[in-house]
């Protein structure tokens, strides 16, 4: 009967945390500045966990029932921080008084133990460690503070039992760490994989394949805001590698990117198209602003000291092209930006052009 027990126990501590990692994933890619929210929803939903691990209790002998609730405030902090592991500590309290209204001896006890693990969970979480060791104190943290209270209830002459629950807690904790390092593993990759799909290895900027992208939402939004864009192109970029060579030329790239990221405004969205030409979605941005931030660029790029790989400074200009919706539309966007652009050098370089409409 205890292994059947058990085995519920686990299967509902490694599906919470399956779909807990989850649910982290899903907050962080749409709260990414709201950090209260995502502790809230994830102190939320392992108190959950906490509760319901209080109604699948296991027995280690005659008339002691006992469960794996400690290890839901612990997980709540490991992903969500202390905001979390309060939340999910609260949600237990509750379900406990709701359980049992009389307050006994175990009942205090079992109050008294999860805001004591919450405590020092949340001080060990904080620290600067490693997140093996993070668990590992937490760990020994959640046996010590859970044999103790099982203790004072059982006496010494249940020591047997008391074995029994150390053993199947820190069976369940360190089941626990091994699964939420494999998933936090797999959402490193994921997120690994995710920034190679959408950003230049080289400048960090987005690749053409996200600038497309981003084109296509703008597209989809239906509305008459204005939005300008960018267009880039550095001149005479061929002598550069040709005089200094290809190494040279990824670091004046991988230095531009930079100063075009320090030039507009953080809600921009600057991407590499390819080679030496770059663009910069300027979005609800009037011409008058548009122009303003392509001259800024403009300026700061003849104005810095590119370095090289061999410690030589050198000086680049660029060209700019700027296009403007609903001035152009979405169709004819693209094209004649790109025609701006190529107007611009023709025009001497080091120079900005604005984009006309066919009609």
């Amino acid at each position: 009967m205890l292994f059947k027990d058990l085995f519920m126990n686990f299967c509902i501590l490694a599906t919470f945390s399956f779909f807990g990692s989850m649910l982290l994933n899903y907050l962080n890619a749409h709260f990414k500045t709201s950090t209260y929210i995502k502790r809230q929803w994830i102190g939320l939903f392992f108190g959950c966990l906490g509760a319901t691990l209080m109604q699948f209790t296991f027995p280690v002998g005659d008339n002691v029932l006992l469960d794996l609730r400690q290890i839901s405030i612990v997980l709540s902090i490991s992903m969500g921080g202390s905001v979390a592991g309060i939340i999910t500590t609260i949600m237990i309290m509750i379900t406990r008084i709701i359980l049992s209204p009389t307050i006994g001896l175990s009942a205090i006890l079992g109050l008294i133990n999860a805001a004591t693990l919450c405590i020092v969970a949340s001080w060990i979480f904080s620290r600067s460690m490693t997140f093996y060791k993070k668990w590992l104190y937490s760990g020994i943290a959640l046996t010590i503070i859970a044999t103790a209270s099982l203790c004072i209830v059982l006496g010494r002459n249940e020591i047997d039992k008391v074995l029994v629950f150390i053993v199947v807690e820190s069976a369940a904790t360190l089941f626990i760490f091994m699964l939420t390092r494999s998933l936090r593993k797999n959402n490193e990759l994921f997120e690994k994989v995710s920034k190679e799909a959408q950003f230049d290895f080289l400048t960090g900027l987005h690749n053409p394949r996200a600038f497309e992208k981003k084109f296509e939402q703008l597209q989809h939004q239906e509305t008459d805001m204005a939005h300008s864009l960018l267009f880039i192109d550095i001149d005479h970029f061929k002598k550069v590698n040709d005089v200094y060579g290809h190494p040279a030329g990824d670091a004046v790239l991988f230095q531009l990117a930079n100063v075009i990221q320090q030039s507009i405004r953080s809600t921009d969205y600057g991407a590499r198209k390819g080679g030496e030409e770059f663009a910069v979605w300027l979005e609800y941005c009037q011409l008058t602003e548009a122009k303003m931030i392509a001259e800024t660029l403009r300026t700061n790029v003849e104005k810095k000291k590119f370095i090289l790989p061999n410690g030589k400074m050198i000086h680049i200009t660029i060209s700019i092209g700027i296009g403007m919706y609903p001035a152009l539309m979405w169709d004819e966007l693209l094209e004649k930006t790109d025609q701006a652009l190529y107007q611009a050098k023709q025009q001497g370089r080091n120079r900005s052009c604005l984009a006309q409409s066919s009609l």
